[in-house]
């Protein structure tokens, strides 16, 4: 969540310092709008919480994590299964995510370079780490995000 916030909110940032008819701004804009829809296969993004019956691999990990707290045996073939399937979702949003920055980030960074804009890195793993251990809000160096959820 954090590599796919910093790359939305890098992309939002740059983009607001670009003219309106400039293509690198569009595309800067698009990329934001892909780390968006994104996220919202992680967490809920509706206003309003759990209000809504919205429910992504957040919640749904929750749930899970809820259940085996409750119950005191080892964890049941279907609680097993269903953290595996919700494993595999959220590496499919990695992947996704890997993709998107290892397409789009080159050449929107390059266009970053032309107008003397600082380039959009993704968090890495240790980074992430870090800043979590550390609550500090770093800016990070490039880097791969890794299984930071």
């Amino acid at each position: 969540m954090s590599a796919i916030k910093g790359v939305r909110d890098s992309a939002k940032a740059r983009a607001a310092k670009l003219g309106e008819k400039d293509a690198l701004r569009g595309r800067l804009e698009h990329l934001s709008e892909e780390c968006d829809g994104l996220r919202s296969k992680i967490v809920a993004t509706k206003e309003g919480g759990a209000i809504t019956g919205e429910e992504r691999i957040h919640e749904h990990l929750g749930e899970l994590y809820g259940d085996l707290n409750q119950y005191e045996g080892r964890p049941t073939h279907e609680q097993a299964a269903r953290a595996d399937s919700l494993g595999r979702e959220l590496e499919d949003v990695i992947t996704d995510f890997r993709k998107l920055t290892d397409t789009e980030l080159p050449a929107i960074n390059a266009g970053l370079a032309r107008r003397k804009q600082e380039a959009i890195s993704v968090v890495s793993e240790s980074d992430w780490q870090r800043q979590s251990e550390g609550g500090a809000a770093t800016k990070t160096s490039g880097g791969r995000m890794g299984e930071n959820h």
